[in-house]
């Protein structure tokens, strides 16, 4: 099985051409979705992940790329899919917008900022971080607790239900992790130091493929 990873930087504001020029690319209720963000990060980082998405399927769908993105469809839980095929995934923190596409099979991607926490607010959810803590240094800490956070959102992403089911049900295991009697692989990606970066999925991962995209100048 492999999988294409695509990442963008979202950190600064495009020109509102660049802006128009990518919103016109969208299918009229994603438009809308975008727009509703208040916040120019919000909505550049949402709209970085559909032209990512754009741009992964006009490179392996030749014939057939802008019928596939003008299918895009949000589940009964808010994920966006396309009916039939591919497999895909969008996660964006901080800066950096990723993206994670498969053939056939189910896959999830969870990028985190790397930042300082506060345990004390994540123990019900994680208590496997109590140890981190207990037995680390601080900055360590909070890199293990971004490598449990990434490993278990990118499975519930996955599946298919992001944080409607709890972190607590994803139960980790080396590079597994088992949710409803259901076995996941999960692999981690080094996109940037500051960050953290997992993909999962329901069959084992042979290959991946990391790939930058500069949006910042147009498509």
């Amino acid at each position: 099985m492999i999988a294409q990873i695509y990442f963008a930087r979202c950190g600064t504001a495009i020109s509102d051409s660049h802006l128009d020029d990518y919103l016109e690319m969208m299918p009229s209720g994603i438009r809308s979705s975008i727009e509703r963000y208040r916040r120019w990060q919000d909505r550049q980082a949402t709209l970085f992940g559909k032209v990512l998405l754009l741009k992964a399927l006009q490179i392996q769908f030749q014939d057939t790329w802008l019928r596939k993105f003008q299918s895009l469809e949000l589940s009964e839980f808010g994920k966006p899919f396309i009916e039939g095929w591919p497999e895909f995934n969008i996660s964006h923190s901080g800066d950096i917008v990723v993206l994670a596409l498969t053939q056939h099979h189910a896959i999830g991607i969870d990028i985190e900022k790397i930042c300082p926490v506060d345990k004390d607010d994540f123990v019900k959810e994680l208590p496997e971080i109590i140890s981190f803590y207990e037995n680390h240094e601080t900055d360590q800490a909070n890199h293990l607790f971004f490598e449990c956070w990434t490993k278990k959102e990118a499975v519930l992403k996955g599946v298919g239900k992001g944080l409607l089911v709890p972190l607590k049900e994803v139960v980790l295991n080396g590079d597994q992790a088992i949710i409803d009697n259901s076995i996941w692989f999960v692999k981690k990606l080094q996109i940037d130091d500051g960050y953290c970066c997992h993909v999962a999925t329901q069959n084992p991962l042979d290959q991946f493929i990391v790939e930058c995209v500069n949006l910042m100048n147009g498509y």
